[in-house]
Parts: C-alpha cells; sequence; structure tokens
C-alpha cells in the first residue's frame, strides 16, 4: 500500500505544477524618462526632506507627529530588521501630492505605505479605507498572501481594507500595510504590463457586527481579497470573503472579540495563546500570521483572522484620496516613466505556486441502526501528506533573501481534517471524534503523527496531525473516526468537510545579520487525490 501510494505521489508531481507560466522575455523601447527615488535616512531623521520655506513635516514616528496607525508597529523600521526604502515622493526641491513614502521588509514580505494628509483635507469620515492590487494584464501571484488561506488555483490580484481611524482635519500619518508572495516571473515584466496600484479612500460605516456581536463601531481592521481591484463594497455585508488584520499583539485584544457562539470559547484568549505558542514553533488557532522579528517589538504580530464580520454603511459619501500607480520592483523597469523604486528587486520572501497534494482513502463502516433496519454505510476518512517526497511543493524561496545567509526553513507541518457538528432537535446524541492509526493498519510503516488532536479555528473545529520532523519524517498518516449512538440515526453523524481540508505550514526565516528571526505561518488548500 505505501509502495503504491508513494508511485501515485510521483505521478502527481507529474502534473503541470506551474499555474502562471512564464513569459517570453520583453522587448523594452529605449526612452529614459525616469526618476531615481529620493533617498533619505528615515532611521535618523526628524523631519520629512521638503523643500526650504515649507512647512515642516516630522517622521510618522516621531514625538509630537500625530499618528494614525497601531502602536505596535510604530518603532518597526530598523534597517537591521530588514527594512528598505522602496518608494518615496518628499523631496528637498520639490513639492509632490500626495505625499508618502513605502518601507519593504525583505525578511518578513511586509510592504508599508506611510501617507501624510496635511491639515485641512477636506475628507471627513468615520474610517479610512485602503487597498494594493496590480494593474497591467500580468497574471502576478505577488498578491497571494493576501487571504487568510492560500489557493493556488484562485489567486487575488487585490486586496481592500478598511482601518478604525478618522481623517483628521489637523493632519496626521497613516499606515497602510500588506504582505506580498514571491513571483520569480516578475523579472520578465515591465510597467506595459505589471504596476502596483495603491488606493485610499475616507469610508463611513453605520453599522458593524463582528461573530453577530453588534459593536457600533469597528476596533481593528477588516479586509477581503479579490480577483478584481479596489472595491470597498465587497466589504459591506459580506459575511464569507472578510477577515479581521491585526498589525500588533494588543490589537487582539482591542477587537473585543465575542465568545465562541459554537464552543462558548474566550476567543481572543484562544487567538493570544496561538500567537505565543507559534513563537516557539507550536501554532494553533489561526491559518495566517507573521510572528517576531523586531528587536523593538519582540511580539510584533501580522495576523489574517476569519471572524463573522458585518459592515453596514453608505459607499455613496466616500471620498477617493489617491489612487497611485507604480512601478513593480523587480521588473524591467530601468526606463519606466515616472518614478522607479529605491529597493529594486523582486519581492516577497516565498510563495506556494502549486497545491500540495494530500492523498485521501475511505472506509466504508458498516451501521446497523436498529434490528431489521436497512443496511447502512458511514465513511472514515484517512488522510496522507507525503511532504518528505514532494519536494515540488515546498515554498519556492527568493534568492533576494537567502543571498545574504539568512535561511528560510519549514520547521513544522499541520495537516487539518474539520468536521461538521450534527446535533438532534431532543439532544445531542453521544459521539466520540478520535484520530486512529491510517486504515486501521497496526503497522509499523503507517505510524501515527508525531502530534495530533483536536484544535478550534474559529467557528470550526479540525482534528490535526502534525511533523515537526520535516528534514527526515516522510510522511504524516491518520485517520479520522468518528463513532457514534446510531439508535436515532445516520442523520446525525458527524460527515467530514473534505473541501476543507489545510495544510498549514510554519517557516522560520533566521536572519544571516544576526537580527530577530521571524515566524511565518501560512495555510494552503491541497489538491485532493483519492485513493
Amino acid at each position: 500500500m505505501v509502495a503504491a501510494l508513494i508511485a501515485m505521489a510521483f505521478c502527481g508531481c507529474k502534473k503541470d505544477t506551474t499555474l502562471v507560466s512564464e513569459p517570453k522575455k520583453l522587448k523594452i523601447s529605449n526612452k529614459l524618462a525616469s526618476i531615481p527615488t529620493h533617498v533619505f535616512d528615515w532611521e535618523t531623521a526628524d523631519y520629512m526632506p521638503t523643500p526650504a520655506g515649507s512647512p515642516p513635516i516630522l517622521v510618522p514616528w516621531a514625538s509630537g507627529s500625530n499618528q494614525l496607525f497601531p502602536n505596535e508597529i510604530a518603532f518597526d523600521y530598523k534597517k537591521a530588521d530588514g527594512w528598505n526604502l522602496i518608494y518615496n515622493t518628499f523631496s528637498p526641491t520639490q513639492l509632490t501630492s500626495p505625499n508618502f513614502f513605502a518601507l519593504y521588509n525583505k525578511y518578513r514580505g511586509l510592504i508599508r505605505f506611510y501617507l501624510y494628509l496635511p491639515p485641512g483635507s477636506p475628507y471627513a469620515s468615520s474610517y479610512f479605507s485602503d487597498g494594493l492590487g496590480i494593474s497591467g494584464g500580468y497574471p502576478s501571484s505577488i498578491m497571494n498572501f493576501s487571504k487568510e488561506i492560500i489557493d493556488p488555483e484562485n489567486v487575488p490580484q487585490s486586496v481592500t481594507k478598511i482601518q478604525n481611524y478618522q481623517i483628521l482635519s489637523t493632519g496626521a500619518w497613516y499606515a497602510c500595510q500588506y504582505e506580498l508572495a514571491y513571483d520569480p516571473y516578475i523579472a520578465n515584466t515591465s510597467q506595459e504590463n505589471l504596476n502596483f496600484v495603491w488606493n485610499v479612500s475616507s469610508t463611513n460605516l453605520s453599522q458593524v457586527a463582528l461573530n453577530g456581536t453588534s459593536s457600533g463601531t469597528l476596533t481593528g481592521t477588516v479586509g477581503t481579497a479579490s480577483s478584481g481591484g479596489f472595491n470597498l463594497g465587497s466589504l459591506l455585508g459580506n459575511l464569507g470573503n472578510t477577515a479581521i488584520l491585526v498589525a500588533g499583539f494588543k490589537g487582539i485584544q482591542a477587537l473585543n472579540l465575542p465568545k465562541s457562539k459554537v464552543f462558548g470559547t474566550d476567543v481572543t484568549k484562544s487567538i493570544e495563546d496561538g500567537v505565543k505558542g507559534g513563537l516557539s514553533g507550536a501554532v494553533k488557532g489561526f491559518f495566517s500570521a507573521i510572528l517576531g522579528g523586531a528587536a523593538t517589538s519582540p511580539q510584533v504580530v501580522d495576523l489574517k483572522l476569519k471572524v463573522e464580520t458585518n459592515l453596514t454603511g453608505s459607499i455613496t459619501n466616500n471620498s477617493g484620496i489617491l489612487s497611485t500607480t507604480l512601478a513593480m520592483p523587480g521588473s524591467a523597469n530601468a526606463n519606466s516613466v515616472g518614478y522607479i523604486p529605491s529597493y529594486n528587486k523582486i519581492l516577497g520572501v516565498f510563495d506556494f505556486s502549486v497545491a500540495p497534494i494530500l492523498f485521501v482513502a475511505n472506509q466504508k463502516v458498516l451501521i446497523y441502526e436498529a434490528p431489521g433496519a436497512e443496511t447502512k454505510y458511514i465513511d472514515d476518512y484517512s488522510v496522507v501528506y507525503h511532504h518528505g517526497l514532494l519536494n515540488d511543493f515546498r515554498p519556492i524561496t527568493n534568492p533576494e533573501v537567502t543571498n545574504d545567509g539568512t535561511t528560510v526553513k519549514v520547521t513544522r507541518i499541520d495537516v487539518l481534517v474539520p468536521y461538521r457538528q450534527k446535533y438532534a432537535s431532543y439532544g445531542r446524541p453521544s459521539e466520540k471524534t478520535t484520530i486512529e492509526r491510517y486504515l486501521d493498519r497496526n503497522d509499523p510503516n503507517y505510524p501515527m503523527p508525531e502530534s495530533y488532536g483536536k484544535e478550534i479555528v474559529g467557528e470550526e473545529i479540525y482534528a490535526y496531525g502534525s511533523s515537526s520532523n520535516v528534514a527526515n519524517a516522510k510522511n504524516i498518516f491518520f485517520k479520522v473516526q468518528h463513532r457514534q449512538d446510531y439508535s436515532i440515526g445516520t442523520g446525525y453523524y458527524n460527515a467530514t468537510n473534505l473541501d476543507g481540508i489545510r495544510i498549514r505550514y510554519t517557516i522560520l526565516i533566521t536572519p544571516g545579520n544576526g537580527s530577530k528571526p521571524i515566524t511565518i505561518i501560512k495555510t494552503v488548500k491541497p489538491t485532493l487525490e483519492f485513493t
């Protein structure tokens, strides 16, 4: 059986594993019209570079500046932690509008825009909205990490967010942060077929509900990714695809999340415990996060949380603040018209360009509900993940990250199998869900996972099997087995949700310069192969 599955695994590798094909080499026209980005030392500066005689502008994190962004990221801008200047419209020789600059972290794959709105900005609103996407027609995977779950067969092209900050008439700094995936083919694109588009607007909302509980006001950032462009309407009333985005550990408590409607558990505590566990390599309670990486903020967090969110309000009164097209770093942009990036290398730390293959075997279990009743069968599903054999399904790493001695290592893999709980209207039947040996085989070739158990993520419960011996272990085998009192019928059986199976990766980034390590958690929707 093992040999057959291994053979199938290698056959699976023969599939087309490139969802986005490499574009042809481009012929770049000879038009030298690019404008170099003005470079300044943001670490030591007190003021932004502006022409003589213009009003001075303190840097975003300076004492005395109006900072409308999470406190946890205020002092997370050090070069030693991986930050590089990538865009900047501030200059000592000319005034520009809009006024912004952007930093990029090569170890975390984060790009953070700092936007300065001067006093008297006519954008009255209850909230601040922003979004980042791509334009030009080339189907890049750079926005692949915009969603909580990575689906390599459905790559988003943009992310739209609403932040819990108002536009101040006295002027203020705002921060917009996005996570990027590595797309090696960007090197063969140009301004003609691939650019960033950054949008900012003011937004009015009348009501906010989290996990079905009305809170009246938004206490965090809500976002959704899509295949289209910046679209605030996609956030209003969208219960299924929105996520809460948290930029700092304290931001989890600020959400004031109610208890789980299904399990009655303290959602906030579960997430906080999961973050603390993630810092030590044992992730639980969420699918996507960036943990650590800053000497000044040792628990810097970039979390995407699946929380039922319902936003209502008016989109007719929104005011557009900016919609800026930016040359893509790492592309053939030397002859682009306008500003070229200061950090002009391909972005992102890694990517999952294809879905990992998970093999699923089904056992039909004979059930007699009552004497003389019709014979019925229920399903027990076993899964196997050959993570030690299918090297093509490891994340593709950016050489711009590793060329200074930085290492990118998968330290843990979790296979997560959800099941749906069903209850009788007149009382819950007795039930027991356990993790057993693969296909009930008591054989050394089919060991139990290194660790296994149950885990709650959002309003879903998962059975998981895990391995942290990624370098040597050849597979993760286990069966999700359900046993119940069937005297009231199989209609109340806990059926496994195969479409909801996920594979979660914990990836450790150890910078070559000796700075703080980073833990990145990513969860991928696998391709299921039935055996």
